[in-house]
């Protein structure tokens, strides 16, 4: 355990720097695809698709048919791929997978803000070693590479909520108003980037008029306004003509959707806090954050954030991901005042060790594994097939085992005006169907989503298709099966493509199941 109680570099910040940007370049470069659905076809599909096909999206006003109607996104992150894309594009740089190594690379170095600021933050809070420990448990944790090169608002929005905090306790005596407002400006970046982040910033400010500091509390408000007016409703009153249309559209659709897409006890995300930071290490974090309650600025933001969302009943883990630094550096900061005036575990040191090198373990092979993981890879590279692909009309997804058709990423296939079919009822009249398309748009693609009964879906499909030929067979990434291997609920979709026009489909219905 020589990295825990070996002697500190000479600028542990630059170490750490050095340290977090390994496998993040790493992840950069070999972990592609998408995590989950948001990080790509709310992000990268929309944004790209404004610089090469306007019409796609509708999310914009003049894309929309009847009464426009907002969407409740944000355009601010969104809107900085749209500006990337059109550089890319300027530059001539416009296959997709490159275009996406450019975008996590980007993401690998914002991420870094993370690991400088956490280990600033725990500088403040505690003494060098300890705030060398949280730097490098920052920089090396194993799921914060792999998902610091995402597209996933939760996690861009990080670095803001970190650089906001730091302004918060970075003078030992106490903000002054000018740190004040400025924390509230990185905060209010942040609400710009996740909506959701609005419950961690009102924590700062409540804690400010607990303490009766009205002018630190009315300077942090001020500077949380001013990125949310000046750029939301900027953009809103543009293309809406009414200022926060968007956050507005948000509220509404949230409150009417509470439990349309999960349920879960209050109690979800205290389970999941006392799992997610490895075990035992976890309870030690969770032990140490409820412990105390200082400082009060940065543990109420974070406790107001877990109430909020711990109270809504649509809970998803990737919710939680604002706080999961701030919750570990107040938690491992505070257990470990706690540890070292503790008599008993003075007494038992080899038992801690015992504890860190399971940590280290277990989080080093996760952590490789992770950063070479290309996720939803059948998805990502049945389409990219296609961008090498003569005269791609439409593309018929047929999914009529499981009944529920992913949504493809038509952004690697190119094809923007390409008609996509989801095909899940097995007894419909899918020549009918296909009749109702124009020549120009009618599918000639088929993508078979998994394997199971392929025979008889195939020769459905012909039947109304003509004979297919079979362009590739793309198998699901490393990561896709695991998951799959751990919750059989996600799926692990072997994807066939085929074209309409040549020999059948091979017969390999036994297979996969």
């Amino acid at each position: 355990m020589a990295w825990l109680e070996g002697k500190l570099p000479r600028d542990p910040l630059l170490a750490l720097t050095v340290i977090a940007l390994i496998p993040r370049i790493v992840a950069a470069f070999f972990s592609g695809g998408y995590f989950a659905h948001d990080d790509h076809f709310l992000i990268i599909e929309p944004a790209a698709s404004w610089v090469d096909a306007p019409a796609y999206s509708a999310w914009l006003p003049w894309n929309q048919s009847g009464e426009p109607r907002p969407s409740g996104h944000s355009f601010f992150y969104v809107g900085l791929h749209y500006l990337l894309f059109l550089g890319l594009k300027a530059i001539h740089l416009v296959d997709p997978k490159v275009q996406m190594v450019v975008v996590r690379m980007l993401h690998a170095l914002w991420s870094l803000v993370v690991v400088r600021a956490g280990y600033r933050i725990a500088l403040r809070l505690s003494d060098e070693r300890t705030a060398w420990h949280t730097g490098l448990f920052l920089a090396l944790f194993y799921f914060m590479p792999f998902l610091s090169v995402r597209n996933l608002v939760e996690v861009a929005c990080i670095p803001f909520l970190m650089l906001g905090c730091l302004r918060l306790v970075r003078d030992p005596a106490g903000p002054g108003l000018r740190d004040v407002l400025l924390a509230g400006v990185w905060i209010g970046l942040a609400i710009n980037v996740r909506f959701q982040t609005i419950f961690f910033a009102a924590g700062p400010g409540l804690a400010f008029l607990l303490q009766q500091r009205w002018k630190n509390a009315l300077a942090y408000g001020f500077g949380v306004i001013i990125p949310i007016a000046v750029i939301q409703s900027a953009v809103d009153l543009f293309l809406w003509g009414v200022p926060f249309a968007e956050i507005t559209e948000y509220v509404v659709y949230n409150m009417a959707n509470t439990t349309t897409y999960f349920d879960q006890p209050w109690y979800n995300y205290l389970l999941l806090l006392l799992g997610i930071y490895i075990p035992f290490l976890s309870v030690a974090v969770f032990f140490g954050y409820f412990r105390r309650t200082t400082p009060l600025v940065l543990w109420l933001p974070v406790f107001l954030f877990l109430a909020i969302h711990s109270y809504f009943p649509n809970k998803q883990e990737r919710f939680l991901l604002p706080i999961v630094p701030l919750f570990f550096i107040i938690g491992y900061t505070s257990w470990e005042a706690f540890r070292s005036h503790s008599g008993w575990w003075q007494r038992h040191r080899g038992l801690w060790r015992g504890v860190m090198g399971f940590v280290l373990v277990v989080n080093s092979i996760v952590l490789v594994l992770l950063c070479v993981s290309y996720s939803k890879r059948s998805r990502v590279e049945s389409m990219a097939l296609l961008r090498q692909e003569p005269d791609v009309r439409g593309v018929l997804l047929e999914d009529s085992y499981r009944q529920t058709a992913p949504l493809p990423p038509i952004y690697y296939s190119g094809h923007w005006n390409m008609s996509v079919e989801p095909w899940t009822d097995p007894t419909a009249d899918l020549a009918a169907r296909l009749a109702a398309y124009p020549d120009s748009t009618r599918p000639n693609i088929v993508l078979f989503v998994g394997e199971e009964d392929l025979a008889d879906r195939a020769r459905r499909v012909s039947a109304a298709m003509g004979p297919l030929r079979v362009i590739d067979r793309v198998e699901p990434g490393l990561l896709d099966r695991v998951i799959h291997w751990l919750n059989p609920v996600n799926r692990n979709e072997t994807i066939i493509v085929a074209r309409a026009g040549a020999a059948g489909v091979p017969d390999r219905s036994g297979e996969g199941k």
